[in-house]
């Protein structure tokens, strides 16, 4: 898949990347981007991610099967900070 950066604030530690690819996988989302934060934290950085997309309208039923991959990917996320914070 193919992205382009949309937002960068060094000074704020704040970036935006939007999905720009219509193909593969990137054919389910009429939009799609990956919101990143980075916060100063006594223990060192802490990274706030998020993404907001809007899926294709022929793409509908998947919108419960996202729902639930929702638990799988905080999972995924959580289990990478403990790995992040333990090496």
């Amino acid at each position: 898949m193919s992205y382009r950066v949309t937002e960068w604030d060094r000074a704020g530690r704040y970036g935006a990347v939007q999905l720009i690819s219509k193909t593969g996988n990137a054919r389910f989302f009429r939009t799609a981007a990956w919101l990143t934060r980075v916060e100063t934290v006594p223990e060192g950085s802490r990274v706030f991610s998020a993404v907001d997309f809007t899926l294709r309208l022929r793409y509908a039923f998947m919108a419960p099967i996202l729902y639930v991959a929702k638990r799988g990917i905080l999972a995924d996320l959580e289990a990478l900070r403990r790995a992040v914070e333990n090496s």
